[in-house]
């Protein structure tokens, strides 16, 4: 039974005037008396009962009536549930991160998304930047935040945050007596650094522009995550050049101190297909706006 046949039926039925029916479905009567017959005529049986003194429903024409309000209701929801998927108010909103997102860039967005989109379900999963690329590619994600740069040129990168980098050292290290570092000071220095395939696109660029101003580091230890860099950190065995957000880690026994006269920064990036969906969207307005609200860092 079309639901446009249906709409009919329970317009004259409630009305029980085919002229009063026609106006409220904005058509002529004629048209309106052909759809019900063709609803008939599908059933195999009469729906209404015609004569002088108007129009009545049958039997099966009352039995109808129910089962056709709750089919158009169950239509209606069903349109409005699509509608909400699809402008991205509803459904899975599926996002992965890198680590460097957690510091600052989640906290921000994530609250802002869920007051947006109070029926989507967020879905987050921790992914190396160079892992986002195809997970953006096969459609598991819908948006990933990567440290720039990565290598996905059919895709688009939004960029969002870049900050300064800053030298994470012990507290009672000698050079944490000074307002500022530069590259020649971690000349020689043992340096522990999180392994570069995890996040290549800053941890190979930090070492190789360091090189580059004639300074030599001593890579002592490499780990597979940033909290035990900075345990080890704390530990003496080393310091490590990282992002400034690191601070908000707060690692007890660690200190920052900013890298000056090295021109790099760390890029925060989305990750999203050319024509990103409708939540990603939103994503990055908000992100955007976060950015706004608080200062561009390193600008």
């Amino acid at each position: 039974m079309e639901h446009r046949l249906l709409r009919a039926f329970v317009a004259v039925a409630e009305e029980l005037h085919f002229g009063r029916a026609a106006r409220r479905l904005h058509l002529s009567q004629p048209p309106l008396s052909m759809q019900i017959r063709r609803l008939e005529s599908h059933l195999g049986t009469r729906l209404f009962e015609r004569d002088r003194r108007g129009v009545a429903l049958t039997a099966p024409g009352e039995t109808l009536l129910g089962r056709a309000r709750h089919l158009l209701a169950e239509a209606d929801r069903a349109r409005a549930e699509v509608e909400r998927v699809a402008s991205g108010a509803a459904g899975v909103f599926s996002i992965a991160y890198t680590a460097a997102a957690t510091h600052r860039l989640l906290p921000r967005v994530v609250p802002l998304i869920r007051a947006r989109m109070p029926e989507a379900r967020l879905e987050l999963t921790e992914l190396r930047s160079a892992e986002q690329v195809q997970a953006v590619r096969d459609g598991r994600i819908e948006l990933g935040l990567v440290c720039a740069p990565v290598d996905a040129l059919d895709l688009a990168l939004h960029p969002l945050e870049q900050e300064r980098l800053a030298v994470a050292l012990w507290q009672d290290h000698p050079l944490a007596r000074r307002t500022y570092l530069r590259p020649r000071d971690l000349d020689g220095q043992p340096y522990v650094g999180v392994r570069p395939d995890i996040e290549p696109g800053w941890a190979l660029a930090a070492r190789r522009a360091i090189h580059a101003t004639g300074a030599r580091l001593d890579i002592v230890q490499e780990t597979d995550t940033k909290i035990a860099m900075l345990g080890l950190i704390a530990a003496r065995i080393g310091i490590s050049v990282v992002g400034e957000s690191m601070r908000t880690l707060g690692r007890e026994g660690v200190v920052y101190r900013p890298l000056r006269g090295l021109d790099l920064r760390v890029v925060l990036a989305a990750l999203t297909p050319r024509q990103p969906s409708a939540r990603a969207r939103t994503f990055l307005s908000f992100a955007r706006g976060a950015r706004g609200a608080h200062g561009a860092h390193g600008d």
